[in-house]
């Protein structure tokens, strides 16, 4: 029993034979032998073409993905739905417009926050378990808001709305990471960041509607609660687990709260346990809210994060001076700027489906130049040039989304027809979600093991850079107008670019050292566990001969 672990650890480095790579490059790097799936628990590892990388059959993945976008659909959904009320609101509770923004300010601070202590435990106690949690709590401070009748209510209330919400991205992030293998993550990616980005463009016009009905401002909250009820509902009986810590490839039974009640009534698994993930006995580590900070530390991990809260600022600083000019320049009433958003939410979804493919259209290609046929068994291989085979897009990307930038700025010093800025908004939202699913799909790749930790490490820095540029963006705008304005912001997206060439120049270095660091760790932890089990068992000897 206690060579078991070494055995598995020592595998881990041995389990591959050693292969070709990087066949751009003019001086290939010497060939390492492949450190195999450490997103896994350390198992005694098989052929990649014995061990599938999910069991869960393709129309199965469609619907958890399905699921897992609905609820990260509810973050956005909650933060944009309130905004059409914020006067009323006000007028009923007796208090400032002001007072009310700070609502939305605590709202932001939480939905940066509350990933990071969600996100951990779901990388350690599994998905299933932190879902029902996060909607559970999202859905009773809809009820309370519905029925509460002051400003210290709906400020308490609404920081709870948004640490249940505001975790279901990380959550569902770290999701499709479990049952999409590297080949086809980009897909499955792509329909889950259209379903989030689709959210914020019909809030607003949904919750103006809603706020029209008897029930008034309430309405929005009482709609968020029936939906998180469903949903809830749902998630319960059907919704399976699909932490790799928990059930690995998904052929391990779950156990407790991890079993959805299907799972529960069928006591049954179509699947027999892949013998690579049920010799794993890797002990379960304790969550660690703070994870977020170490993965933030990782040079390869900060740098993407940082170009991509730039980007991000660049869609915070577009969305918010849109709406004041459009009422300012155009004389547009709320229900109408609320509608302008919708060529923005239709060129944000098309974005996130179209680069998802090409993201793995692209891996497949690479992969197949490097010598890795298809892709589909390049898992967390430091050998592999992951970052050359994700950023060959990106570039243009980034091009555009400056470019539209800086035209969408001048455009409305030239108050031209309205179609243009609206034909720009398309391109805007198209080429900026595009760059999100690119960069989603880049940090889950390098963090395959802690996906969830890693997608809230990018939602605490974007939106802490997001909140710091929305709220400066008005009074620069008023100080050096439009155009100057979405110059300045133009140069700050294209801060981006030389961030990003140093992570396609060092990227794989960078990861090649940490995973190197993660497999001595890892044996060090095994022969210490040895050295544990044969100091109790000659005592458990002693005692027994005594």
């Amino acid at each position: 029993m206690s060579s078991r672990r070494t055995d598995s650890i020592m595998s881990i480095s041995s389990s591959a034979q050693p292969q070709a790579v990087d066949q751009i490059s003019a001086q290939p790097e010497p060939i390492r032998p492949e450190i195999k799936d450490l997103e896994a628990a350390a198992p005694v590892p098989t052929a990649a073409s014995e061990s599938p990388y999910t069991v869960f059959s393709h129309s199965r993945k469609r619907a958890i993905c399905a699921a897992a976008t609905c609820s990260a659909m509810f973050s956005p959904l909650a933060t944009n739905i309130y905004f059409p009320s914020i006067t009323t609101i006000a007028s009923d509770l007796r208090v400032s417009v002001e007072m009310i923004n700070i609502t939305v300010t605590t709202y932001m601070i939480l939905q940066g926050i509350a990933p990071t202590f969600w996100g951990s435990f779901a990388d350690v106690l599994g998905r299933r378990p932190v879902y029902l949690a996060t909607i559970a709590v999202f859905m009773f401070a809809n009820l309370g808001l519905a029925l509460q009748d002051s400003y210290a209510g709906l400020l308490v209330l609404r920081m709870c709305q948004s640490a249940g919400s505001s975790a279901t991205v990380a959550i569902g992030a770290g999701t499709i990471a479990d049952i999409a293998a590297p080949a086809e993550r980009g897909s499955y990616m792509g329909l889950f960041s259209a379903g989030v980005m689709v959210a914020p463009t019909v809030a607003p016009v949904f919750g103006g509607a809603l706020s029209e009905t008897s029930y008034g401002w309430r309405a929005s909250f009482w709609f968020l609660f029936a939906a998180g009820a469903a949903l809830l509902s749902t998630l319960f009986v059907w919704m399976p687990e699909t932490g790799r810590n928990i059930v690995g490839n998904g052929s391990i039974p779950p156990r407790g709260v991890n079993m959805s009640l299907l799972d529960m009534l069928s006591r049954r698994r179509k699947h027999e346990v892949d013998p690579e993930f049920a010799a794993a006995e890797k002990p379960r580590k304790a969550a660690n809210p703070l994870r977020c900070l170490t993965i933030i530390s990782q040079k390869d991990v900060c740098i993407v994060l940082v170009a991509n809260g730039l980007i991000y600022t660049g869609f915070y600083c577009v969305t918010v001076g849109f709406s004041s000019q459009m009422a300012t320049v155009y004389n547009l009433t709320a229900l109408k700027i609320g509608l302008c958003f919708l060529p923005y939410g239709a060129g944000c979804s098309i974005g996130s489906i179209v680069i998802g493919r090409l993201l793995d259209y692209e891996f497949r290609k690479f992969a197949r130049k490097s010598g890795y046929g298809d892709g589909r068994s390049v898992r967390q291989n430091p050998d592999f040039p992951l970052e050359r085979a994700r950023m060959s897009s990106v570039w243009y990307l980034v091009a555009v989304t400056a470019a539209d930038t800086l035209v969408f700025g001048w455009t409305f010093r030239a108050n031209i027809s309205i179609a243009v800025p609206l034909v720009l908004l398309f391109i805007n939202g198209f080429s900026i979600t595009g760059f999100f699913t690119f960069e989603q799909v880049l940090l889950v790749d390098l963090y395959p093991q802690e996906s969830a930790s890693i997608t809230a490490s990018n939602n605490l820095v974007r939106c802490l850079l997001g909140a710091a540029g929305s709220a400066i963006v008005g009074n620069v705008i008023s100080a050096i107008g439009m155009g100057w304005t979405y110059t300045i912001v133009t140069a700050m997206i294209l801060l981006s670019i030389p961030l990003l060439i140093t992570e396609l120049l060092c990227g794989q270095k960078w990861r090649r050292a940490r995973l190197d660091k993660l497999q001595k760790t890892s044996m060090a932890e095994a022969e210490q566990a040895n050295a544990d089990d044969e100091k109790n068992s000659e005592g458990a000897e002693e005692d027994k001969s005594s």
